[in-house]
């Protein structure tokens, strides 16, 4: 017990940030098929699609952030943080590579927050919910 204690209370871990990020990604591919699907066989209209852009965007970094401070069993808000960065600075990249939005510094900026406002948040959760 004394040596998981110790690899517990050790600073930041990559390995907890690779398994935050990697299920963010997977839940934003998760919820964007959702969606779809929603979009494509319900009268819901396309309408809400930038809605629902944002709330997939927060609930897999938020989620992302709690699974890997949960991991961490430390340093919950750093953790979380960390996640949310890393998952913005990949899906600012590929929608500035893609080039279907216009490049919008207010927009990228309100990303930003919105993605340390769900790290912060995410992180302080998983460390709740840690063993």
């Amino acid at each position: 017990m004394r040596a998981q204690e110790s690899v517990k209370s050790s600073g930041l871990q990559i390995n907890c940030l690779v398994k935050g990020f990697i299920w963010s990604l997977l839940l934003t591919i998760l919820l964007s098929l959702f969606i779809s699907l929603l979009l494509q066989f319900t009268p819901v209209s396309e309408a809400l699609l930038p809605g629902f852009s944002t709330f997939i965007f927060l609930i897999s970094m938020l989620l992302g952030a709690v699974i890997g401070a949960r991991a961490a069993g430390c340093l919950g808000l750093l953790h979380g943080l960390c996640i949310a960065v890393l998952y913005w600075l990949l899906l600012s990249a590929i929608t500035l590579l893609w080039g279907l939005v216009p490049f919008d510094w207010p927009h990228l900026a309100l990303r930003f927050v919105f993605a340390l406002i769900a790290g912060a948040i995410g992180g302080i959760i998983g460390i709740g919910l840690a063993d």
